[in-house]
């Protein structure tokens, strides 16, 4: 089969490509350009999609022997995901950029150009398994991302690999060392990807600006305290050391007391 292996920069996408590699298929190595102005560097486990990623990606892509390429989707990204996730908050949503990502870039964008190629089908690092063409959970299930992929129809699923699925992080990380890939240690990305300073709040705060309410108590109508939009509120728990009085406070007038927290 003629496969398409969608490389991050990361451990487990170039493990994923070498699985490939092993199993007899004709591989091809693509990083996505998501970004119009991607960073030099990672800031540690922050972000994605660096200069310093698609690098990385390169440079395992030359270990494993396989052509490599960079495709430029960030006018789609911003589109689809970026622009969706500041809509779906300012409508008082709590959008997941990544199940976004997956079910429009990764596995609709990507993977349409893929076909259209001539490739049969489009591998990635994610932690998931794929049985008789059922989306199942990843061995590891501490790194298990089957929900972000939970939105992709029987067709996609179709022309989707997981070859790390099977396999906890820990060894995908010893496998990547005895391969030689440098990424073997590399931290794992955490957070949402384009806000690499981690601070959702100022990155929407910036795009939706100040919308001032009241904090006021469902039951005795009392105002507790005022906050400047729900786009800086997700439903959860009351976050930090403060009691349940504390809770009450963070939640908006337009949602009642519905246990809301300050996006992260």
């Amino acid at each position: 089969m003629r496969i398409l292996a969608a490389m991050s920069g990361g451990v487990d996408s170039a493990v994923a490509a070498a699985r490939a590699v092993d199993a007899g298929h004709e591989v091809v190595g693509v990083h996505l350009a998501l970004s119009t102005a991607p960073g030099t560097l990672r800031t540690g486990s922050r972000g994605c999609c660096s200069k310093e990623d698609a690098g990385d990606a390169r440079r395992a892509a030359d270990v494993l022997g396989i052509p490599f390429y960079v495709w430029d989707f960030a006018d789609r990204f911003k589109e689809d995901v970026i622009d969706d996730f500041v809509a779906s908050y300012a409508a008082g949503q709590t959008p997941n950029p990544c199940l976004r990502c997956n079910e429009k870039i990764k596995f609709s964008a990507l993977a349409d150009r893929a076909i259209a190629l001539g490739f049969d089908a489009v591998a990635t690092g994610h932690y998931a398994r794929l049985d008789g063409g059922v989306l199942r959970r990843a061995v590891d299930a501490d790194k298990d991302q089957s929900y972000v992929l939970a939105v992709l129809t029987a067709e996609q699923l179709s022309r989707a690999m997981f070859p790390v699925g099977d396999t906890p992080k820990e060894q995908i990380r010893e496998e990547a060392a005895e391969r030689g890939l440098a990424v073997a240690n590399k931290p794992d990305s955490h957070d949402i990807c384009f806000i690499p300073s981690g601070d959702t709040r100022a990155f929407l705060g910036a795009r939706i600006g100040v919308r001032p309410g009241s904090v006021v108590d469902a039951d005795s109508g009392e105002i507790l305290a005022e906050h400047e939009g729900v786009h800086g509120f997700t439903i959860g728990a009351a976050q930090g050391p403060r009691d349940c009085r504390a809770r009450r406070r963070r939640a908006p007038a337009t949602s009642r007391r519905s246990n809301q927290r300050p996006a992260p």
